[in-house]
């Protein structure tokens, strides 16, 4: 039997985003989830560094609470009762859009594994309707949703070590807050990566083979160091196709806004407000769909690569490429 190898595996997650169509919808809400590894480390890192401030956030809040006072926070929520009524119903519409997101998020990464996985098993034929896969993603909605939640407190803890690093390095810094820095980065990308690899597997484990919360990270580690280097490699080669992503999503907003740049020439040349408030509204008409689309495919396309790749080592196994390449390709 050939040995399996990542050009396969982007082949299989191509076709399958491209030829099932209907797998975008679930794309866009899984989207929500986060992309994989350092990428998504390095955005939120970024956020952090320019909205908290060491030594950690908690401190940033009890400043923030101090110099507001708890005089004016009462103040501010002294209401009448009709205003604390919408308030209120303010609040529980927001709340109920959050759940009704998280599930949807969720159960729509399960379905695209679950799908990945049947076109893999069909050898790339098409399959029947996607709503199996919803239906068999929400039966373990609270695995899947322990499972991302489960990384995203880890992410954040390391982001945070991150964080406090960055302003040590930045503020009166010395070498030794330097040094810690990059070491706290390097550590964090590691682990960020890590995790994610961790996520795919145990997902993998629970929609596919159907394991329990706890066996399912127990094999995705044990997956993991058995192909920590292959998962190392690939992890690199999505770090190229975020990049690639972020170029054609930067390529498409500059075409895209250019029947809005003439409309801004016009409105400067005859002084048209409307004119210039109707570019504005086209580019981001235009704009808004393309994003929404464009990362509903790249979701659908990640998830199923990834998902290719786990069913493979977890069958069959596979060979690192640069250790195949360091042996003669033996």
């Amino acid at each position: 039997m050939r040995e399996p190898t990542y050009r396969d595996a982007i082949k299989a997650g191509w076709q399958l985003a491209w030829h099932h169509k209907s797998l975008w919808i679930f794309g866009m809400f899984a989207a929500f989830l986060g992309q994989m590894g350092i990428v998504e480390l390095l955005s939120k890192m970024t956020f952090g560094v320019s909205y908290f401030r060491a030594p950690s956030f908690f401190v940033y809040a009890w400043d923030t609470f101090s110099q507001a006072g708890l005089s004016s926070l009462l103040r501010a929520l002294d209401l009448s009762v009709d205003k604390w009524v919408w308030l209120i119903w303010l609040i529980i519409i927001f709340i109920g859009f959050g759940i009704f997101l998280a599930f949807v998020a969720v159960v729509s990464q399960g379905a695209i594994v679950h799908s990945a996985t049947r076109f893999i098993e069909k050898n790339g034929k098409k399959f029947e309707s996607t709503s199996v896969s919803w239906d068999h993603s929400r039966k373990h909605f609270w695995k899947l949703f322990g499972l991302n939640v489960l990384r995203k407190c880890v992410l954040a803890l390391f982001i945070s070590f991150v964080v406090w690093g960055t302003f040590n390095a930045l503020i009166e810094p010395s070498a030794g807050d330097i040094v810690l820095f990059f070491v706290l980065f390097l550590m964090a990308a590691m682990v960020g990566m890590v995790l994610s690899f961790l996520l795919v597997y145990a997902v993998g484990y629970v929609v596919v083979e159907e394991f329990s919360f706890i066996k399912a990270i127990r094999s995705a580690w044990r997956l993991f160091t058995r192909h920590w280097f292959v998962s190392f490699e690939i992890g690199f080669i999505f770090i190229i196709l975020n990049i690639v992503f972020v170029v054609i999503m930067l390529l498409g907003m500059y075409l895209l806004f250019l029947p809005s740049l003439a409309l801004f020439a016009a409105a400067f040349l005859i002084q048209s407000t409307g004119l210039y408030t109707a570019g504005i509204i086209l580019g981001f008409v235009l704009f808004i769909p393309f994003i929404v689309v464009l990362g509903s495919v790249f979701t659908v396309f990640g998830t199923a690569t990834w998902t290719y790749l786990f069913t493979k080592m977890h069958r069959e196994g596979i060979i690192s490429h640069l250790v195949h390449l360091f042996h003669g390709g033996k």
